[in-house]
């Protein structure tokens, strides 16, 4: 019964991410219908809550990974620019609700590509992010990526980096600066307001340091705060090869290229945004209510990609991915071939690793975000028409 506890945690998330899946995707729908201006404040009023229930679980499941040990540093060549672009992209949302851009301004000697864990540092910045957001009621935010020297503690045989986020909101009073990163206490859970679980900053410090870096922090009250991370990452040797190039300038031409999609998902609300999401860009697209009727389509009709839900009745997504990897030449769709996309509840580190291991191309966790699920297929699709194109 030891796990009791951690078992609730995973379920209570689990719970939560499903129904805000379909709350932010029914927002991000009406946003594109005519509505009156108090009917846009009522649907920022839903988002906002919304994403606090969602932070509120990314917290609460960060911190599980952590207490419990399941979250080891794997290191990874990676492109700083882009993971800081894509970080600020996913975050606009919630920045543009509240009348905030974000400015990114980066300097032209950085490391790229380079050596560290980039899904720690992405939730790194998430939750910097989202603090600058949820405390700056008007002006601006912005984020510098540039090189940093190497601090008293630091890896001297290393180049760092540093990420500074930058906020013109409420401030940090003085006498809470030396506490900030030690998490909610006693006295903050009676007296605080809006400011949410009081986790985040914990969890900077505990993530920050394990990629061997450290986060500090300046701020006046009333004047704003800028939060400043520095870590040290590895350089890796550009490669010119033969490998597969998936961004350029015909990017948006393959956009419009036509694109077979086939969708397992047994919530019939979250199937509907899907479906609505997949459509606006032009993509055919069949809908599947659990892995068995999946598994059917591919055997009649060919796709060009498979989004797999994990948790469904008559057969799961697990046992599905195995049944159309093993898929004859006869069969529609080819099933070693086809990319296959986790699109689940799950949101533990560990639930990426298993679906990769269970034969999946990659993992995206509820509330998907529009522009990211579009990203992921233009990926996988295009590889997969590459490779196909050099195969013999």
């Amino acid at each position: 019964m030891s796990d009791l506890p951690d078992r609730l945690i995973q379920q209570l998330s689990f719970a939560i991410r499903n129904p805000i899946n379909v709350i932010l995707g029914t927002i991000d729908l009406q946003s594109t219908t005519e509505t009156t201006p108090e009917q846009d404040h009522y649907m920022q009023m839903i988002r906002r809550s919304a994403m606090q229930l969602m932070e509120a679980s990314d917290s609460l499941l960060d911190l599980f990974e952590l207490r419990s040990g399941a979250v080891n540093p794997e290191y990874q060549e990676f492109n700083i620019a882009e993971l800081v672009l894509e970080a600020v992209k996913f975050r606009q949302p919630s920045a543009r609700s509240k009348g905030l851009d974000i400015d990114v301004f980066m300097e032209s000697d950085l490391v790229n590509p380079c050596l560290t864990d980039p899904f720690l540092l992405k939730k790194i910045l998430f939750q910097l992010l989202d603090n600058a957001i949820k405390f700056t009621e008007k002006g601006s935010i912005s984020v510098h990526v540039s090189r940093a020297e190497v601090p008293p503690s630091g890896h001297v045989d290393q180049p760092h980096l540093k990420i500074e986020i930058k906020d013109s909101g409420t401030g940090i009073a003085q006498n809470r600066l030396d506490t900030l990163f030690d998490g909610p206490s006693e006295e903050q859970t009676y007296r605080s307001s809006f400011d949410g679980a009081g986790l985040g900053l914990l969890l900077v410090s505990r993530m920050s340091a394990m990629i061997q870096g450290s986060v500090t922090v300046q701020s006046e009250l009333g004047r704003g705060s800028t939060f400043s991370l520095v870590f040290p990452v590895q350089s890796v040797e550009k490669r010119v090869s033969g490998e597969i190039h998936l961004s350029g300038a015909d990017s948006e031409a393959h956009r419009s290229e036509k694109i077979r999609i086939l969708c397992a998902e047994d919530d019939p609300d979250s199937r509907y945004l899907v479906e609505h999401h997949l459509r606006a860009r032009g993509w055919e697209t069949r809908m599947a209510s659990n892995g068995l009727e999946a598994l059917e389509a591919c055997k009649k009709e060919p796709f060009d990609i498979v989004l797999m839900d994990v948790q469904m009745p008559e057969m799961d997504g697990f046992e599905a991915t195995a049944a159309i990897r093993k898929l004859s030449t006869d069969d529609a769709t080819r099933g070693l071939d086809v990319p296959i996309i986790a699109l689940t509840a799950h949101a533990l580190k560990k639930d990426r690793e298993i679906c990769l291991q269970a034969g999946m191309d990659d993992y995206l966790s509820k509330p998907v975000h529009r522009e990211e699920l579009y990203s992921v297929i233009d990926y996988h699709v295009k590889a997969a028409r590459q490779r196909d194109r050099v195969e013999p």
